[in-house]
């Protein structure tokens, strides 16, 4: 493995909390001469500006995630810069803005230059909406201090497995704390560090591979990354160089392919035997189970179980295999979805019957926001303590006749490396 240098990025830059925002007055502020990132960034600081001169700019990301206080980044087509403002505003990310630049000061803190003691309210004119930046593809090794605060999208990436599955700040405490990105040549790093305000915090990070856009910061000489949201870190292929004793991420279409079984008793009615575990055909198929008719407003009573093939585990090294699998809910409170793990399972009785069955739920990271299809992911499950050579995973879903809840579950896999 190799050793990433965990650097702290000055807290300034991070510290978010939740505010009310007033939109930036449209008042007759001067204009000026017309000034480019690029000329600004090539200017001696610290420089206070004191004629009329102004910047326009998009901004690439804004305080809405609480990974910012009183910061956002802005980009223009010559580069992108940090904006300290006095106070917490309206502004958000894709607002065309123009700056008016009297008064403000450019300068640099700890490696970042930024533009400092900006007035959303005398400084600042929104232009127009939704003028998102396309983030430039970019290698991690490519990342250095000209690409200071512009918005970048870097694919083939995931986390060191020391990072995989772990917060991605400590909401609790509201501290910040870095994590480590690499890519498929396990040769390049670079840290993400993410607030503790940051309404993602407690949230896990993923534990696959695939492509993440970001903010470039600096650290003295050590090049860092602040996400905006994690529904931006899409890392749902295998990690690099995994060997996979079972994966399942049901894009061939079929919810039973690959020797996986399902097991119901329940309700039949209009047609539909509720609450037993389906496929749910999307532009990202997943399993799926739900014991309400909305058609009636009817809960029926059910257990489901979704079970994976046998898998022979006996061979694999210690603290092998980890499995990892992702999960949304709606609906709740109501029927709770489980995972539970079997050594002697034969593989076409009734679970609930037959096989002792040990219950892992409380070793998972279940979805708990249920008022929005917010996909996280389990963490790293140990199954170590489960190798024989007739092993099977399982999820289980019940509901009653006056509650139920909608799971659905993805990307399931068995790491043996």
């Amino acid at each position: 493995m190799k050793k990433g240098v965990l650097i702290s990025l000055a807290v300034f830059i991070f510290l978010g909390c939740k505010r009310e925002y007033d939109n930036p007055p449209m008042s007759n502020i001067p204009v000026g001469e017309a000034i480019t990132i690029a000329e600004m960034k090539a200017l001696d600081y610290p420089h206070k500006f004191v004629g009329d001169s102004s910047l326009y700019a998009v901004v690439t990301m804004d305080e809405s995630s609480g990974n910012l206080y009183k910061n956002i980044f802005v980009q223009d087509a010559t580069g992108a810069i940090n904006v300290r403002l006095f106070s917490s505003g309206s502004l958000t990310e894709g607002d065309s803005i123009r700056i008016y630049l009297k008064n403000t000061v450019l300068g640099q803190y700890t490696g970042m230059i930024q533009l400092d003691s900006v007035d959303t309210d005398l400084n600042v004119i929104k232009i127009e909406n939704n003028r998102n930046i396309i983030p430039q593809v970019v290698k991690i090794n490519e990342i250095d201090q000209t690409m200071q605060s512009r918005l970048v999208r870097i694919d083939s990436a995931e986390f060191i497995s020391a990072s995989a599955g772990q917060s991605w700040a400590d909401g609790v405490n509201q501290a910040s704390i870095d994590r480590v990105l690499t890519n498929c040549s396990e040769t390049d790093e670079i840290i993400i560090r993410s607030s503790g305000y940051a309404n993602f915090a407690d949230d896990l990070t993923p534990t696959g591979n695939g492509e993440i856009t970001a903010i470039v910061t600096q650290f003295n000489t050590t090049m860092q990354l602040i996400i905006r949201n994690p529904s931006e870190v899409n890392f749902s292929n295998p990690r690099c160089g995994a060997i996979y004793v079972l994966s399942k991420d049901f894009e061939d279409g079929s919810l039973t392919s690959g020797g996986w079984t399902t097991f119901w008793s329940g309700t039949t009615a209009g047609g539909t035997d509720w609450g037993k575990f389906e496929l749910f055909s999307s532009s990202d198929n997943a399993a799926s189970a739900s014991n309400f008719d909305i058609s009636t407003f009817t809960n029926y009573a059910t257990t489901s179980w979704f079970i994976s093939p046998a898998m022979d585990l006996n061979s694999l090294a210690p603290g092998l295999p980890i499995l990892t699998f992702d999960n949304t809910h709606r609906y709740a409170p109501g029927a709770q979805l489980e995972l539970w793990v079997s050594m002697d399972y034969d593989g076409i009785s009734d679970p609930s019957l037959q096989g002792t069955w040990t219950n892992l739920s409380g070793t998972v990271n279940w979805d708990l926001d249920d008022t929005v299809w917010d996909w996280v992911t389990s963490g790293p499950i140990d199954l170590s303590a489960f190798k024989s050579s007739n092993t099977y995973i399982a999820f289980k879903y019940q509901g009653s006749n006056m509650d139920g809840a909608t799971w659905e579950i993805d990307d399931i896999n068995i790491e043996n490396q």
